[in-house]
């Protein structure tokens, strides 16, 4: 939450190398300290590829340009606090609410909407699971000298049924749709990057959400992971800090290949709500 990213549209930055050509739920995608910056690793590194399947061409598409050309007025904004159905912390919340409002101040309209995607939460698990199966599958035989996250995820893959997959990928079907009806009405959704603020190094993951006891030990990433499914540009900036000073990230939902849009907005965002540098890299007075 800490710093800008980006997750690509499907087949933006090509998917080479991996075990699983195919897959359309892991991207990759750029992070850095503004949004300029990631704009820069992005034109860097998208393009096609013969080396893989997922490819999208990048001829007069420039993502430093839209960033410095900024959002323009009358953009249609949807904030939405809990697309996952999990909970939030309402500091983490107040934040990325205050941050999406101020988008008001460059001319756009925001709208608090309810976006209910709890049901991809266990499509998600389904699919991630068929991921682990699928990159892995070359050493499966090696699946006990794995580490326990990766093992357990592995064998949880294994187990599951093509009926489940099948399910999923109807839910995803039932994302697309609900996206597809949004951006009738909104150019962009807006919503918490995090449901809970940064908790101990120490902690593996945390147990609680919003004082709601996690299903999952990948719960707290709900509000990313469902997102994930729609194939969609997706930005994270931070849009302010908790109480404790610790940044706060709010996630930018763009149009399908609408990543100039994403960093556009992202940029915006910085700009009305900078957060300055963290206290080990600031220059000494």
């Amino acid at each position: 939450c800490g710093v800008v990213g980006i997750r690509p549209s499907v087949g933006l930055v090509p998917t080479h190398p991996s075990e699983f050509l195919w897959d359309t739920m892991q991207v990759t995608g750029p992070m850095g300290r503004t949004a300029e910056d990631v704009a820069l690793a992005l034109q860097a590194i998208a393009g096609p590829s013969d080396l893989s399947p997922l490819t999208q061409p990048v001829e007069r598409r420039d993502f430093v340009a839209a960033v410095r050309a900024g959002i323009g007025q009358g953009l249609r904004l949807a904030y939405s606090p809990d697309i996952a159905g999990i909970g939030i912390d309402a500091e983490v919340e107040r934040v990325c609410r205050e941050g999406a409002l101020a988008l008001e101040q460059r001319g756009a309209t925001v709208e608090v909407i309810e976006l209910d995607l709890s049901f991809a939460r266990q499509a998600f698990l389904a699919l991630r699971g068929l991921w682990f199966v699928s990159q892995l599958h070359p050493h499966l035989e090696k699946l006990e000298e794995f580490g326990i996250n990766v093992k357990n995820n592995t064998r949880a893959g294994l187990a599951t049924s093509m009926e489940e997959v099948g399910a999923a990928e109807q839910a995803r079907k039932r994302i697309w749709e609900r996206f597809r009806l949004l951006f009738q009405d909104f150019d962009h959704l807006l919503t918490p990057t995090m449901a809970v603020p940064p908790f101990p190094v120490e902690e593996n993951y945390p147990r609680t959400v919003g004082g709601r006891e996690m299903e999952t030990y990948v719960d707290w990433i709900a509000p990313t992971f469902v997102l994930s499914m729609t194939g969609l540009p997706v930005g994270s900036v931070p849009c302010g800090l908790d109480p404790a000073g610790m940044p706060v990230g709010l996630q930018i939902v763009g149009r399908p290949r609408g990543e100039e849009g994403v960093l556009a907005l992202a940029a915006e965002v910085q700009r009305l709500r900078p957060i300055g540098r963290p206290p080990c890299c600031s220059p000494e007075p």
